[in-house]
């Protein structure tokens, strides 16, 4: 665990032309533990979608806590070519005080004049900085809000430890703070000065589904994190078996999270456990209803942005509606409880027309909450103003 006392000529002109406008651009560092570039997790995709949208608006600098291998390193190549790379290790991750010593040695005579860090566990390098850098810190959540989360529902937590006032104190030492989900900015904005503060979510892929004649096919995308597994074992033991007995449906279940799940699930029915998926729009175009039972974490579910985003029907928890209160019932089904999970697959299943109805709704709330510009523009505007 972290705590807190831990922070203190023949040139062809169009080419020459790019590389000049290029060079007229802001310089950014942005500094994360995050293997942004691999897929699997939600944090990542959230980290993956802001370099691509920012490496021909910015010139970025990566500073990596960790290696690369040969296959990352076409990964890089291939999907962010506009960006420098600095890995601070030839092998494994190493720790956050490790990193503020290879960052040390890094940062000497360098001058950003942006340096986006990707969570606040890595504060701790915001004394080596030149006074002339605008820090951004990019949260994903609120530390406080999801060590409460985890606590309620007695889940082991191993992050950094921080109390809300550590929270904000933290906050006050950057120039912009990121936050991902309204209601996040909202419970910071009554402490800080609201213009040092982004609202900047995620902009899924948008691309309309069709809706089939007949439901058949249940999709849960998740990673391995604790709050995803609790929600897949609860939704299994709670929920599936109720809803069997009405429906004639397959729960598929994508991403590393049902790893676990292989032997304690295999006397309920209908279960495909596809493992981690290279394809995600694959994954969702395949799915008549998105289900994401989750009870505990914090931030923004991007699950839930990316069903959205291709129009999938999306039931799930009020803790997965945080920060898009205003799209239940309009956009997607919120349930809590194993009858409230019934009834909204019963709404689903039952009525084409309900279903057509909801796979728009939720297409246009995530066209107007989460397109690119919506998520990035502010940001974006931030930047070029420093």
């Amino acid at each position: 665990m972290i705590l807190f006392s831990e922070f203190k000529s023949g040139t062809n002109f169009c080419h020459l032309k790019t590389e000049l406008n290029f060079k007229n651009l802001k310089t950014l560092l942005l500094a994360t533990f995050v293997d942004f570039w691999r897929k699997g997790s939600g944090h990542r995709a959230r980290i993956n979608t802001l370099v691509s949208y920012l490496m021909d608006k910015t010139q970025i600098t990566v500073f990596f806590a960790g290696a690369a291998n040969e296959e990352d390193r076409k990964i890089l190549a291939l999907n962010f070519p506009m960006v420098k790379y600095e890995f601070a290790s030839h092998d494994a991750t190493i720790t956050f005080k490790a990193y503020k010593e290879k960052f040390k040695g890094f940062i000497q005579e360098k001058n950003f004049d942006i340096a986006l860090i990707e969570y606040i566990e890595l504060s701790n390098i915001l004394e080596l900085l030149p006074l002339s850098t605008i820090t951004m810190l990019d949260t994903h959540d609120l530390v406080f809000e999801r060590i409460k989360s985890f606590k309620k529902y007695g889940i082991d937590y191993d992050g950094i430890i921080l109390s809300k006032r550590d929270e904000l104190e933290i906050f006050q030492c950057y120039d912009y703070v990121l936050l991902i989900q309204k209601k996040d900015f909202e419970k910071v904005a009554n402490k800080m000065d609201s213009d040092r503060l982004l609202l900047v979510p995620y902009p899924p892929f948008l691309g309309m589904t069709p809706v089939r004649d007949t439901c058949e096919q249940v999709g849960y995308v998740a990673s391995p994190y604790q709050p995803n597994i609790d929600a897949l074992r609860c939704f299994i033991d709670n929920i599936w078996p109720a809803i069997l007995k009405k429906h004639n449906l397959t729960l598929n279940v994508y991403g590393n999270v049902g790893a676990g799940f292989f032997q304690s699930t295999k006397k309920i029915e209908k279960i495909l456990f596809h493992g981690f998926t290279e394809n995600l729009e694959e994954a969702y175009k395949g799915m008549d209803i998105a289900v994401n039972p989750i009870r505990c974490g914090a931030g923004l579910k991007i699950k839930n942005v990316e069903a959205l985003g291709f129009g999938i029907p999306l039931i799930t928890t009020s803790h997965g509606a945080s920060g898009m209160e205003e799209g239940v019932s309009k956009a997607f089904l919120v349930a809590d409880t194993p009858k409230e999970f019934e009834g909204a697959f019963d709404m689903i299943v039952k009525d084409i027309g309900f279903r057509t109805q909801l796979s728009k709704a939720g297409f246009e709330y995530a066209n107007m909450n989460f397109s690119t510009e919506k998520s990035y523009g502010n940001l974006l505007k931030a930047i070029n103003g420093c």
